[in-house]
């Protein structure tokens, strides 16, 4: 090999493992992620009998609800003429397409053909991947072989008080979020105007990897000090101030951002609120209210897009309600602000972008290892619950 042919496989090895944008199947990002379970929607989205498309991971599917009430997801068409599948009809466990009637169990495998008199049904199955669901999400396992261990977080799901859940869909690459969620001395500028304003003064960030992940600390100058965790390989979880007298603690969340192709992606996760159980109807019902009000505003996409195309000014944002969506616009400016895909090799990044640096350097040590056939690190599945330090 001559001397250009080795510097441009040199630039060519360094660039896959640098490319933690693009998740398709053929891809490194893309095989590692599907080394994990990712939710793929809400369980309450999902009523026994209904089959609904879902894209993740640029990988389309069907996922359906049977009348047993088990989650399952199958191939998005049927192998006989490509019909969309979800269209099709759920009987018991199985589901059936509305065009020729061919019908699919669990597995994938045709198990009739009405519409073929000479059938070969055993001879035709369609994909079908492992399905579990925690915490009202709905996981599915898209790698090969036997699954891992499902997920598991009994520090949310033994817990006293309120759970909603989110699901978010984001026209932009999925790793701008897995970024801004650990960055938060953007927190205290970006936020000032929402529930996050309690936070105060931009801190002093540090970071360092854990058996998990990463967690980021931010310490202010009184010495306090906020935890956020980050969970390989595109989970988060942090600390949001309460709203309503109910609650006698911060709120916790637990977040993925799931690829649903390489320009999009599905924030999809669940909130925790302190509050005693005799209380959990009152605070659902403040919550009910405060998304009414809500919707009488203008969308939130349109508010921040009208910024970003230089047709409102930032600082003519104003609170919306309670401020729950506030951060969803105020987000959108700035993670959208950089482009479908963030341009990482012009960046400045400072002492307080400790964060980032770090989580870079964990994605690239583990797609070099995978890419080279060398042992992962075992994520643990345990992990500390998020504190405001405040």
């Amino acid at each position: 090999m001559d001397t250009i042919q080795a510097a441009e496989s040199a630039r060519s090895a360094t660039a896959d493992i640098e490319d933690f944008v693009h998740t398709g199947p053929d891809t490194l990002a893309g095989r590692y992620l599907r080394r994990f379970w990712q939710p793929v929607a809400l369980s309450a989205d999902l009523k026994a009998g209904w089959s609904v498309p879902v894209r993740a991971l640029s990988q389309s599917l069907t996922l359906y609800r049977g009348e047993s009430g088990r989650a399952f997801a199958v191939g998005p068409k049927c192998a006989h003429r490509g019909v969309q599948l979800s269209a099709g009809i759920v009987e018991g466990d199985c589901i059936r397409c509305p065009y020729h009637a061919w019908k699919y169990d669990a597995s994938g495998q045709c198990i009739e053909q009405p519409a073929t008199p000479n059938s070969f049904a055993d001879k035709v199955r369609i994909p079908s991947w492992p399905v579990v669901e925690r915490m009202g999400l709905i996981f599915v396992y898209f790698g090969g072989g036997a699954p891992p261990p499902a997920p598991h977080f009994p520090a949310f799901e033994n817990a006293e008080g309120a759970f909603q859940h989110m699901n978010v869909f984001y026209d932009h690459n999925y790793f701008h979020h897995l970024e801004n969620a650990i960055d938060e001395a953007h927190i205290p500028v970006l936020h000032k105007l929402s529930p996050y304003e309690a936070i105060g003064e931009v801190p002093r960030i540090s970071a360092e990897e854990t058996g998990y992940g990463l967690a980021q600390y931010g310490t202010r100058s009184t010495e306090a000090m906020r935890a956020t965790y980050f969970h390989m390989p595109n989970m988060s979880s942090w600390a949001q101030h309460p709203i309503y007298p109910q609650e006698s603690a911060w709120r916790e969340w637990m977040a993925w951002r799931v690829p649903v192709d390489d320009d999009s992606h599905r924030t999809i996760g669940v909130m925790h609120a302190h509050v005693k159980t005799s209380d959990v109807p009152t605070f659902l019902a403040h919550r009910k209210k405060e998304f009414e009000d809500l919707a009488q505003f203008p969308p939130v996409n349109d508010v921040a897009d009208a910024v970003l195309a230089g047709k409102a000014r930032w600082k003519d944002i104003a609170l919306r309600g309670l401020g729950t969506d506030m951060t969803l616009i105020q987000d959108r400016v700035a993670m959208l602000g950089q482009g479908v895909f963030a341009d990482r090799v012009n960046e400045n990044l400072g002492s307080n972008d400790a964060a980032i640096v770090l989580l870079r350097q964990i994605w690239k040590r583990e797609l070099r290892a995978l890419r080279d056939g060398q042992p992962l690190k075992p994520w643990t599945g345990a992990f500390p619950l998020p504190a405001s330090g405040l």
